[in-house]
């Protein structure tokens, strides 16, 4: 009966209940406030769920990664329209509701902001984007060098400059206004229901106004189910990340690894193990999420001015100071142009990018014998599903999590502010992030690439492994006279690297061995 009479009245309406009275209206277990607390059909279900996901990869791994692998690549082909005109849908009505509504007040008109802007900005930055931004700091250079094979290697469409500039305009894309749409529209949405309707902070909230009552219910359940599992799968994405990047690192520094060699712990064949013997695997990566899990269990225990705060604030203070490094020590006017031409070409380029779907590619081959390119040229199938599909899919899974988090951290900020600091100011910050190292590790590419580094082997990799006499470049001087130009130690075909140790070798490039071990 009472589930007829709510099917029957489940209208959204204004409604003016305490928090008590809300919780009241769901299921729930346990003594309100006590760590036992929780309703017990979104506990369960998502436990069931993630636990029975957790039990299924241990037991058939290659089984399971086959089976994601083709869901991902069946939302690409079936969905790839959705993915890129939704992200455009929602800019727009984004951008209206920074126009019309600029002036609401997330919370009471007394309210005043909790955290100061360059704090505010910093745990948005480390909730948000840190370890992707590291990870996938080489991305215009992977895009430069043709990873996927994209449609703008073909060389009869882009020469190698033009080829740059495109490279460093999808990676902005990718990291720009278009990824951060799932965040901001999660936080603005829970922001008002709770600040200004007074509402849970919680996800099934921002459902009410469509369908009203039901959010209390089996419906609302399941749509915290679904956050639930969007959030455990994008953090894992992350730390996983996060985990072979750190793990990268130590081993690099255990063997005192400088431009292709390493330094400590060898023996007299030349075989290095390093000073503690640190390997990469997954016992270590492991260890490195229990650490990692550690640290964010202190910092919430802190609570937010006294752990995530000061946390995030070190994390950022530690990635501007790495970033201006690279600026001032690489060809600083180089970069500064790149950027200047990148945010142009961006601007240009926006509405053709956000509706491009790779349609023709996506046909495959022509001997696939449905239509693909009878020329063969362009892009391969796959790139979209590996890149762009890849990317929207996990700020989408992050959406949830980062969301409620921008909505507690915003109280007292007005909405327009909201949107321009979760959304127009972040973008600006990736671009510049990204095009600094996007930048650099072209030029130092483009620089391996003419000197003659083929990436055939090592010793065609690295300048300090290269036979000098060979690789570099004959340099015409003032004086008209070629004069033998042997390559730097420093420069290295970065394309050939494992994505793990191209940001530790791009940093090698500025110092010397003393420095980087």
């Amino acid at each position: 009966m009472a589930l007829r009479a709510s099917l029957q009245d489940w209208a959204p309406r204004r409604v003016k209940l305490t928090m008590d009275e809300h919780l009241d209206k769901m299921a729930s277990i346990g003594k309100r406030g006590s760590s036992y607390y929780c309703n017990p059909v979104v506990a369960g279900l998502a436990g069931i769920l993630i636990w029975g996901f957790v039990i299924w990869g241990a037991i058939g791994k290659e089984a399971v990664a086959a089976e994601t692998q083709a869901a991902q690549a069946w939302v690409t082909e079936i969905w790839n329209w959705l993915y890129m005109s939704s992200r455009n849908i929602w800019l727009l009505v984004l951008m209206y509701v920074l126009y019309k509504y600029y002036d609401i007040k997330l919370g009471s008109e007394e309210d005043k902001p909790e955290f100061s802007d360059l704090t505010y900005f910093a745990m948005l930055f480390s909730c948000g984007i840190a370890t992707g931004l590291w990870y996938y700091s080489a991305e215009a250079m992977w895009h430069y060098e043709g990873y996927g094979t994209p449609r703008w290697t073909d060389q009869y469409m882009f020469n190698d400059n033009t080829r740059a500039e495109h490279a460093m305009m999808v990676t902005w894309f990718h990291w720009g206004l278009h990824g951060w749409i799932p965040y901001v529209v999660v936080g603005a949405l829970i922001s008002i229901l709770s600040y200004r309707r007074g509402f849970p902070m919680s996800m099934r909230f921002t459902m009410y106004p469509i369908i009203g009552e039901l959010v209390y219910g089996p419906l609302g359940d399941m749509i915290e189910v679904l956050s639930i599992l969007c959030t455990i799968f994008g953090i894992c994405t992350s730390l996983g990340l996060g985990a072979m990047q750190i793990n990268k690192g130590l081993v690099r520094l255990d063997l005192g690894t400088y431009q292709g060699q390493d330094y400590f712990g060898c023996d007299s064949s030349g075989t290095c193990s390093g000073r503690a013997g640190i390997e990469v695997n997954r016992d270590t990566q492991c260890i490195i999420i229990v650490v990692i899990s550690g640290f964010a269990i202190a910092s919430v225990i802190l609570g937010l001015k006294a752990g995530i705060a000061m946390l995030s604030q070190a994390a950022f203070i530690l990635s501007f100071f790495i970033l201006v490094g690279v600026l001032f020590l690489d060809e600083t006017w180089y970069i500064l142009n790149a950027l200047t031409s990148t945010l142009g070409y961006y601007i240009w380029y926006l509405p053709r990018i956000s509706f491009h779907t790779d349609a023709w590619e996506e046909l495959g081959k022509a001997s696939d014998g449905l239509g693909g390119a009878p020329d063969g040229r362009g892009g391969l199938k796959g790139w979209m599903n590996a890149w762009t599909i890849f990317y929207w899919g996990w700020w989408i899974s992050w959406g949830p999590f980062v969301g409620t988090f921008l909505a507690r951290i915003s109280r007292g900020r007005k909405l327009g502010n909201f949107i321009i600091a979760s959304l127009i100011l972040p973008s600006f910050w990736s671009f510049i992030f990204t095009g600094v190292f996007g930048a650099a590790q072209i030029r130092i590419s483009r620089q391996a690439e003419s000197a003659g580094l083929d990436m055939s082997d090592a010793a065609h990799t690295y300048g300090s492994l290269a036979d000098k006499s060979v690789i570099g470049w004959n340099t015409v001087g003032e004086d008209g006279v070629a004069r033998w130009n042997p390559v730097p130690d420093g420069v290295v075909r970065l394309y050939n690297l494992a994505t793990e140790d191209v940001i530790f070798e791009h940093l090698c490039y500025y110092g010397t061995h003393e420095f980087a071990t």
